[in-house]
């Protein structure tokens, strides 16, 4: 290449070469489909790292990484192309870059997971358009026009909302589509990478208070409500015209912020993947899948079941050592008891798995991704965390794949270089072509790619009990008090551990999946449903009245969805369906006076006395650990299982063939927070009566994915020890280790080792 040939004619040139290459005019085409395949048609696990991102490493490290990572076992790279860097000058689209690094992938047999930062604009829009910019409730603009991806990736970005910035932004994604589309290499386009405003300014209720966001607030306003009356009835407000209606500037705690923030975290966000997809539907012409990520789930609200909506594939971040142990968990470190591998190793686990079960709930056809997974050490300014060891790298892997990940993206290949995360997060370390992480993640790619199949088509058996979640009760918790949101989202944290302890994997189930009966779910669990829509309430008793088992913690439906307090302080489809009434509500002390979440009391008797409640009827054998919340109540037909003292704090109710269950305090703190499983045992009791049987072979707990008569069987030791156990191989005659080696029959069943605190693959066939 001679030293004046430019960008732009180096980009025409490969734009070029990719149009006449011989595998176009012999129409062999790559997926178009969300699973993988080779160009001989063979399905492949999609597992790569990401490489290139503004600003980049010089395009001659790619070329040398490419066969390192290409001889790791190494399927796919990973590209973070940014609007800002390739249209520097309105109209000169220069995309020659990202097509270099497309085509020496191809080169490598590489395939590419390719994704556009459409909310980091070019300075020549922002001075041609400043009322693009998004706006805070006091008018203040978001004004931040830099163009570096960190820290936010250019988040929020424009208001798509403003028709220029969607104009502009539509016409380079399809540039993208069309130019970079020609190469039959791309796997997957990524319209949205962590899907979220970053960064709403603290103090402030986040954005967009512009023009064009109001107006199309109002629009679908009119679509949410019949008329303006039954907006006025819904809100308990006065409007008289729809443009009178603003959203809430000043104080959160009013029934608008419900449908605001519903609008803008749910309505907004799928918006912005919606147009970008739609972008390149219309314009690659390969007619590759879609894919957007969170950067992690929005634990209580169910925002990701709209964004999945969008995508063809749906993905999350995955960095384990990045989620701190919660302050109120027994095992939080400090000075005194400093934390343990087990502790870390186990905290990092569960937490991949249930991240990843939140996921795979809200994606109804299972199609998810690990968008990223940590692959190095993380780094936050000057501060470098431990670098992740071969076992991390495996127990991390593994278990994003046992709760259904079809594909895996490492971040990232190389040492990061800019300011705040230098340093940090690659699989290989500066001047050296190996590491003993990169060569483990090489050995999982491998591995997964023997039965390509199975994994990446594979599903996650659907589980007997599902947690409910709610994005107006999520909204509701947000808007109060922090401590009210951290309340629930400790306990659906705690109820999920709950019953990975008993060895049951646990689905999430959110309104628009609502099942009807028990034939999706034998158990359903409603973590502090403190706030409840009439057409929630409505769908739990239907599901209930046919046959379903409902399990609510404390005061269900107290508010409206709007956060209208309930005259008697409970619905009268929750009092019907509960076959109770309301008698009291208190705040309960914690064990020996402990202080992780008890307020400090400003009189004598503003909580009561810690208690066990014990309990009574059908359930006398069982006890619960009460937490927070203590409702007491008066039975209305149904029957008491537990007491506080003489007062009854829970109870069941034979309504139509199903049963519902009260329990007037928070279940999920108990486990986590003091290591008391009694509340585990509690739900085990219930959920077996339901007929849900654990899947917990001794001291092991396994997880599974299934396609037709081929299994994979994960298990999961959390001691610090060696385990074996022996394993009923349920009719299956074939059984080996994900990694190789036949492992030898007796009797139907094998005998199965996992090192301390490892994750084992076996894979079995009938």
């Amino acid at each position: 290449m001679k030293e004046t040939m430019t960008r732009r004619t180096f980009g025409k040139l490969l734009a070029g070469t990719a149009l006449s290459c011989d595998w176009m005019s012999h129409g062999t085409l790559w997926p178009r489909g969300p699973i993988a395949a080779d160009s001989d048609g063979r399905t492949i696990f999609p597992y790569g790292t990401h490489v290139y991102r503004e600003p980049h490493l010089p395009l001659d490290q790619f070329r040398h990484d490419f066969p390192i990572l290409k001889k790791l076992g190494f399927n796919m790279i990973k590209i973070q192309e940014v609007w800002a860097y390739d249209e520097s000058q309105e109209g000169n689209i220069d995309l020659s870059n990202v097509a270099q690094v497309v085509s020496d992938a191809r080169q490598n047999g590489l395939r590419v997971y390719f994704g556009v930062t459409m909310e980091n604009a070019p300075a020549w829009f922002w001075k041609k358009y400043p009322d693009a910019t998004m706006v805070y409730e006091n008018g203040q603009p978001h004004n931040d026009p830099t163009q570096f991806v960190l820290p936010t990736d250019g988040k929020p970005g424009p208001c798509w909302h403003h028709p220029k910035a969607l104009e502009f932004g539509t016409r380079f994604v399809e540039s993208v589509g069309r130019e970079i589309g020609k190469y039959d290499n791309i796997e997957i386009w990524n319209v949205f990478q962590e899907i979220a405003f970053w960064y709403e300014r603290p103090g402030h209720l986040g954005v967009c208070y512009c023009n064009y966001t109001i107006a199309a607030f109002r629009k679908w306003l009119k679509t949410r409500y019949a008329s303006l009356k039954e907006l006025n009835v819904a809100w308990e407000t006065a409007y008289g015209e729809w443009e009178e209606i603003e959203p809430p500037r000043m104080f959160p705690k009013v029934p608008p912020m419900i449908d605001w923030r519903y609008f803008m975290d749910d309505e907004y966000l799928s918006y912005s993947c919606r147009w970008k997809a739609d972008a390149f539907r219309r314009s690659d012409p390969l007619h590759r899948p879609i894919l957007a990520h969170v950067g992690g789930i929005t634990m209580g609200g169910a925002r990701e079941w709209r964004y999945a909506k969008e995508v063809d594939v749906f993905g999350s971040s995955c960095y384990p050592a990045w989620w701190p142990v919660h302050a109120w968990d027994s095992t939080h470190g400090s000075a005194e008891k400093p934390m343990t591998e087990a502790n870390q190793a186990n905290h990092e686990v569960n937490h991949v798995l249930m991240y990843f079960d939140y996921l795979r709930s809200s994606k109804a056809d299972g199609n998810i991704w690990a968008g990223e997974l940590q692959g190095g050490p993380l780094t936050e300014g000057l501060n470098r965390r431990r670098v992740p060891s071969p076992a991390d790298i495996r127990r991390w892997a593994l278990s994003c794949v046992a709760a259904g990940a079809r594909g895996l993206c490492y971040w990232n290949h190389r040492p990061e270089i800019f300011w705040h995360e230098g340093y940090g997060f690659s699989l290989l370390d500066w001047g050296s072509d190996s590491s003993e992480r990169a060569t483990e993640a090489g050995r999982v790619a491998e591995a997964l790619n023997r039965h390509a199949d199975l994994f990446a088509k594979g599903v996650v058996p659907k589980s007997s009990i599902g947690i409910v979640v709610d994005e107006d009760l999520f909204h509701f918790a947000q808007a109060s008090q922090q401590d009210v949101l951290e309340q629930l989202e400790y306990t659906i944290v705690g109820n999920w551990k709950s019953f990975w302890h008993l060895g049951i994997s646990t689905d999430f189930v959110a309104l628009p999946s609502f099942p009807k009966d028990a034939d999706d779910y034998k158990v359903l669990l409603m973590p502090f449903p403190l706030a409840l829509s009439p057409t929630l309430i409505e769908k739990m008793k239907t599901y209930v009245s046919n046959g379903g088992v409902l399990i609510a913690e404390a005061c269900p439906g107290r508010f409206s969805n709007y956060g209208m307090a309930i005259p008697g302080a409970m619905a009268p489809g929750i009092s019907e369906l509960f076959g109770v009434a309301h008698d009291g509500v208190f705040l309960i002390r914690e064990p020996n006076h402990g202080a992780k979440w008890t307020i400090v009391d400003l009189g004598p008797r503003d909580q009561r006395d810690f208690q066990i409640l014990e309990g009574v009827g059908p359930l006398a054998n069982q006890s619960v650990f009460p937490a927070f919340y203590l409702q007491t109540l008066t039975m209305n037909g149904a029957s008491p299982i537990l007491r506080y003292g003489k007062e009854v704090a829970g109870s069941v109710h034979e309504f139509g063939q199903g049963k519902a269950y009260l329990i007037g305090t928070l279940l999920g703190h108990a486990g986590p927070a003091y290591d008391d499983w009694r509340n585990a045992d509690f739900l085990s009791a219930v959920a077996g009566k339901a007929g849900v049987k654990p899947d917990r072979p001794g001291r092991l707990r396994r997880r599974r994915r299934i396609l037709n008569d081929h299994q994979a069987w994960f298990f999961f030791n959390e001691r610090d020890s060696l385990v074996q156990e022996t394993i009923d191989l349920e009719g299956n005659r074939r059984a080996e280790d994900l990694f190789g080696g036949e492992l030898p029959l007796h009797g139907g069943t094998i005998s199965v080792e996992v090192d301390p605190l490892d994750v084992r693959c076996v894979l079995v066939r009938s």
